[in-house]
């Protein structure tokens, strides 16, 4: 009889231990999973202008620009790499195209450009973030149409 119940306390003895374990495994394994699906970060905007080629074209000079959250006007300041003047015909922001209020920019020159309504009728809410594809279209002295395409990465 002494025997028999020596066993059982040896069982009961191992069943606690896994279950201290198993429960300390089961702990770090929800955490992880919050971790991993980022529950506890907190969102942040991503912020620049992406997409934009810097060699041979036209390219938001330094990351300057604003998009204003209750009117959406943008202003940006664009910098000349092309290698010659250029005259800009549009600057195209989402779905609405609107000409530049500047035209040329001179060879390595940089210029502000204000582009009325460029996030429509409803841009956003103050500390929002957006994500916005500009088109801007140029000409050269020789009439030849290029474009130069990327994307306005921010918060309002």
């Amino acid at each position: 009889m002494k025997f028999s119940l020596f066993k059982t306390r040896k069982a009961q003895s191992a069943t606690e231990y896994l279950m201290t374990y198993g429960w300390a495994i089961l702990a770090i394994a929800i955490v992880g999973a919050l971790l991993y699906t980022q529950v506890f970060s907190s969102k942040k905007c991503a912020e620049g202008a992406t997409g934009f080629a810097i060699s041979g074209t036209i390219y938001p000079d330094g990351n300057e620009y604003a998009l204003n959250p209750t009117s959406g006007n943008l202003d940006i300041l664009l910098k000349n790499n092309v290698g010659k003047a250029v005259t800009l015909v549009t600057v195209q922001c989402g779905t609405t195209a609107a000409v530049a209020d500047v035209t040329a920019i001179a060879d390595g020159a940089s210029t502000t450009v204000n582009v009325a309504a460029c996030a429509g009728a409803n841009p956003g809410v103050v500390g929002s973030c957006y994500s916005m594809p500009i088109v801007v279209t140029y000409q050269t002295a020789a009439g030849i149409s290029l474009k130069a395409a990327g994307t306005l990465n921010g918060k309002y």
